[in-house]
């Protein structure tokens, strides 16, 4: 069986060696349950009777424009989709990531 760290339920002292590393080493943060609920926790105690868990990775939508001289044609939900619309004079493609609310805008070369 494959640990899953954002699905733990498991007090930390039961947790095996490989288990704790795993949990430790996860790269987008923890939470621990306490009080009938998960709460954010920045850097964890680690304490042997609390159950701690990884924080889902973040979730990125990503949504691609046509820009040409004059306009903006999109959004299209694919680059490919995209690629596939543009018209001749197209001058580049605008990349919109939002991740947790919060959108960068990155402009992508011609292929």
């Amino acid at each position: 069986m494959t640990f899953d760290p954002t699905t733990n339920r498991i007090q930390y002292r039961l947790l095996t060696t490989e288990e704790r590393a795993a949990l430790e080493a996860w790269p987008h943060g923890w939470e621990f349950f306490y009080f009938e609920s998960w709460n954010n926790v920045d850097r964890p105690e680690w304490a042997r009777n609390s159950v701690y868990r990884g924080k889902p990775a973040p979730v990125v939508t990503s949504v691609w424009f046509n820009r040409y001289s004059d306009r903006i044609r999109g959004p299209y939900n694919l680059r490919s989709g995209a690629d596939l619309c543009a018209q001749s004079f197209r001058l580049d493609v605008l990349r919109i990531d939002t991740c947790n609310g919060v959108s960068t805008a990155h402009l992508e070369g011609l292929k």
